[in-house]
């Protein structure tokens, strides 16, 4: 019965696949890498290199698949690579060829907080938008709520601190987050992937670490056995400035909209036991995760 991954050379993607395969089931990696997609192959996988604006192409990819687990999003596109110009399409063009070949369920990895009330940042309303077209496509679906990715603000924070002994703070640093490892959402969306009974719901996925940036930062100065000092990025500055950016530089502004979300809203996340012990996995903390981020031969 085999799975499709679009966007399976990223890399929350590409960890579903692997934990696919090692399980044995038969995976259809989709993505452009062609590096990627080679190793995934040697894993193997059957690989298709498409782009899901390729209408066609995603007809002929859903050919013969049972299911379609969806990770694909272009944060980092602008101009016409930008998400509000492809993520929306391209899963139309999943959700069409999906119908067309019979595909049973779509799993989509969205992020928790994604309300489509904060219309700034836009990477939040077009995940919210994905989500409203795969609930009324007709097809089952699950949507799994993703925390922040330690993979994302470890080294957003850490690689600072080791380069120039500086940790990056966004606004005043005391807003709480939970944070997720992308190796535990990955296992989470292949135990889903293998369950029939899961069908038309919402999962959150968070793990046991929720901290402030200036609780993070400490946390990698301990591990990393340094002190080190705070640039802080106040909160106008980070609104202000990322709509100042959005019709010359689409990323940056992008970024900073996002810092401003950090800047100001707490996402921790109290329940997240509750999928965990359902699926029976035990998620990592960020200081095991730090640890293993930062070796001791890359410390300062």
């Amino acid at each position: 019965m085999t799975i499709l991954i679009a966007g399976a050379t990223g890399a929350l993607g590409g960890a579903i696949a692997r934990k696919l395969l090692t399980a044995g089931v038969p995976v259809r990696a989709l993505g452009r890498n062609t590096e990627k997609l080679a190793a995934l192959a040697l894993l193997g996988a059957d690989t298709v290199q498409c782009d899901l604006l390729d209408a066609a192409a995603v007809d002929r990819a859903c050919d013969g698949v049972d299911q379609i687990c969806s990770t694909a999003n272009n944060v980092l596109g602008r101009g016409a690579n930008s998400p509000n110009r492809v993520d929306l399409q391209a899963h139309r063009n999943l959700c069409d060829a999906a119908k067309r070949n019979g595909v049973r369920r779509i799993v989509y990895i969205s992020g928790r907080g994604v309300n489509g009330a904060d219309t700034r940042v836009d990477f939040f309303r077009v995940k919210y938008q994905v989500e409203q077209l795969l609930t009324s496509c007709g097809i089952p679906w699950v949507i799994l709520s993703a925390s922040a990715f330690m993979d994302i603000w470890v080294p957003m924070i850490g690689d600072g601190i080791v380069a120039k002994n500086v940790a990056m703070i966004f606004g005043d640093g005391t807003r709480l987050c939970n944070y997720i490892a992308v190796s535990d959402v990955a296992e989470v969306a292949s135990k889903v992937l293998q369950r029939d009974d899961i069908r038309n719901e919402v999962i959150g996925v968070g793990g046991p670490s929720t901290v402030c940036l200036n609780d993070l930062a400490t946390l990698i100065e301990r591990e990393l056995g340094v002190s080190a000092g705070r640039r802080r990025l106040p909160v106008a500055v980070l609104r202000w400035g990322g709509l100042a950016l959005r019709p010359f530089h689409e990323v940056a502004s992008r970024m900073m909209l996002l810092g401003h979300f950090a800047a100001t809203h707490d996402t921790s996340f109290d329940d997240w036991q509750q999928t965990m012990r359902r699926f029976d996995v035990s998620p990592m903390t960020l200081e095991t995760f730090v640890a293993a981020a930062y070796p001791r031969d890359v410390r300062p």
